[in-house]
């Protein structure tokens, strides 16, 4: 089964869609949270409340709000590009294939991949 889960992952999935998975698999466990990736239109949710100055430390060097979204890092907030943030979830395969096969049955699956566990 993970066989199928690491093809789908490297030649059928959009980028979407492993973003996706990966969020579904983070709302159930939280196993594979430092390949989370968040849409730069959350940030006003992520810190709604929080001082400016709490912010600040909560930045990255080199924080651009004009990528395509954010990764929550031990070193901060990291802004990333939705591509370098699949390259990074396929750089680790064999962990995120493992992960989504061991919750398969908990969580949203993509109709794609769906089809290729029937």
């Amino acid at each position: 089964m993970e066989n199928i889960i690491k093809n789908w992952l490297e030649n059928k999935a959009t980028d979407d869609e492993i973003i996706e998975v990966v969020s579904d698999v983070n709302a159930w466990n939280g196993s594979l949270e430092e390949y989370a990736f968040y849409s730069m239109e959350s940030l006003n949710e992520f810190f709604d409340g929080v001082k400016p100055t709490e912010l600040l430390s909560k930045l990255a060097k080199g924080f651009d709000v004009n990528d395509d979204g954010y990764k929550d890092t031990i070193y901060g907030l990291e802004s990333c590009s939705k591509n370098d943030a699949v390259e990074e979830i396929k750089n680790n395969i064999e962990e995120v294939a493992e992960e989504i096969a061991s919750v398969k049955d908990d969580i949203y699956l993509p109709e794609s991949l769906q089809e290729l566990l029937e």
